[in-house]
């Protein structure tokens, strides 16, 4: 989890109530093993880490692509939560049986790519 934040926007007036954290499904499984390694090591040796978007641009840029947000009231939109064991973070985070969504952002990025590139070409071609 990176921010939480609820409440009034003071300039447009809409109401903010969600989290924004990473979604590990969305990175594969090899990055997520090395990641969960690394912030162990972290955790165990540092108090009050913060974990900010800051962090993910210069630490860990690979991760950028799996930031989302949820929302937190209505209460039943998180439901089923469950700590896990500081001992089985690694085991829990690459499982097999987690769902694997990095194939879908790796096809969205190359599709973006590919349009830039077409687009590129259009215009040199003027």
């Amino acid at each position: 989890m990176m921010y939480s934040l609820e409440g009034i926007h003071p300039r447009t007036g809409h109401q903010w109530r969600f989290f924004q954290g990473i979604n590990l499904s969305y990175i594969p499984r090899s990055v997520r093993k090395q990641f969960a390694r690394e912030w162990v090591t972290i955790l165990q040796n540092t108090k009050n880490v913060k974990f900010t978007w800051e962090t993910v641009k210069r630490r860990y840029p690979y991760l950028q692509h799996a930031v989302r947000r949820y929302f937190l009231r209505p209460n039943y939109y998180i439901t089923k939560l469950k700590e896990i064991p500081f001992e089985d973070v690694e085991k829990v985070v690459v499982s097999t049986w987690a769902k694997d969504f990095s194939k879908k952002v790796k096809t969205s990025l190359i599709s973006k790519f590919r349009k830039v590139m077409r687009n590129r070409r259009k215009r040199n071609k003027l």
